[in-house]
């Protein structure tokens, strides 16, 4: 198990970031397309089809394209719905290059071969970086941003990293066949993940059992050293920032009862330190981009557009109208 993926997930995730659905039940169709990023590498384009103005789903560190298959749907009713699956995760070629310079020149190259001239853009998790920084160099390219808890200064992460715990690992069990590391995976995160993100985002051997991640740990490091400060006084477009708001260390921490006590210990602190930098971050927001407005869903998962889907689409809507 990819460790630097979980912590990614619960924690640095938030302050870097069962089967795929539609609203019907059925699986969502869309198609897959493989196109250039800014290095000439391979980068997979998810496509939902719709009607509308572009809309492109940008996911979070250990994510791909494919932690939106249920979500991302949704809007295909007003919208035409894309997802990116960053350089290095999922099916995208790895490649040198996740300065935030770089990876925001492989959206602007999407763009382009998509022709798309000027994009809504829904980000989870660090992709919150991504979209601040392409508002920044690209503004005419730029309708509207979603943060979907992804709205942090992600500078500070060395700041927290004492209150971290050590996370739980998978056993045999755990590994022995997808449902069972699906299982696991649940009890890591909170919330179930759609089965094809974890077939993109995972290895498993012939006999189906769990073998590692597909992305090396090296390009998450890679990722979390690239962040920048946000300069959120040079957004000029519309922008809501969503955030999950924890009412409880499970939301932080599903894992908890498994720790021992000199980690529930450090989640404790975690959890009192999380929640003030979390009120700082959502008042900073607020102030300094020009006319951002800020919502929150209380009692969320990280992954708020899977453990609240309904509350976290129609925040969403109404930010669209």
């Amino acid at each position: 198990m990819n460790i630097c993926r979980l912590l990614t997930t619960l924690i640095i995730a938030s302050l870097l970031t069962w089967s795929c659905s539609s609203k019907t039940g059925k699986p969502a169709e869309h198609q897959v397309r493989f196109l250039h990023g800014s290095t000439n590498n391979k980068l997979e384009v998810l496509d939902w089809g719709g009607e509308g103005q572009a809309m492109i789903f940008l996911s979070g560190v250990g994510n791909s394209g494919h932690v939106f298959d249920e979500f991302a749907p949704r809007f295909t009713d007003r919208f035409h719905v894309y997802a990116l699956s960053r350089r290095g995760y999922g099916a995208s070629e790895p490649s040198t290059g996740y300065d935030m310079k770089t990876l925001t020149d492989d959206i602007l190259s999407v763009m382009d071969s998509l022709q798309i001239e000027k994009v809504i853009f829904v980000g989870h998790s660090i992709a919150g970086d991504e979209m601040s920084k392409f508002a920044v160099l690209h503004p005419s390219r730029v309708d509207k941003i979603i943060y979907l808890d992804a709205a942090y200064d992600r500078t500070k992460v060395s700041e927290y990293v004492k209150y971290f715990p050590e996370f739980p690992k998978p056993n045999a069990e755990d590994s022995s066949s997808f449902l069972q590391y699906k299982k696991f995976m649940v009890s890591q995160s909170g919330v179930s993940l759609p089965d094809e993100e974890i077939r993109q985002t995972s290895i498993f051997s012939k006999e189906g059992r769990y073998v590692k991640d597909v992305t090396a740990d090296s390009i998450g490091g890679a990722l979390f050293v690239s962040v920048e400060h946000p300069d959120y006084n040079q957004i000029k477009c519309p922008a809501l920032a969503i955030y999950a708001v924890f009412d409880s260390i499970i939301q932080l921490a599903p894992f908890y009862a498994k720790l021992d006590a000199v980690n529930k210990k450090k989640v404790d602190t975690l959890y009192s330190v999380w929640n003030e930098f979390n009120n700082g971050e959502r008042a900073r927001f607020k102030k300094e981009v020009q006319g951002g407005i800020v919502k929150e869903v209380r009692g969320a998962n990280h992954y708020l557009f899977i453990s609240n889907t309904a509350e976290t689409e129609k925040v969403m809507r109404e930010f669209l109208k």
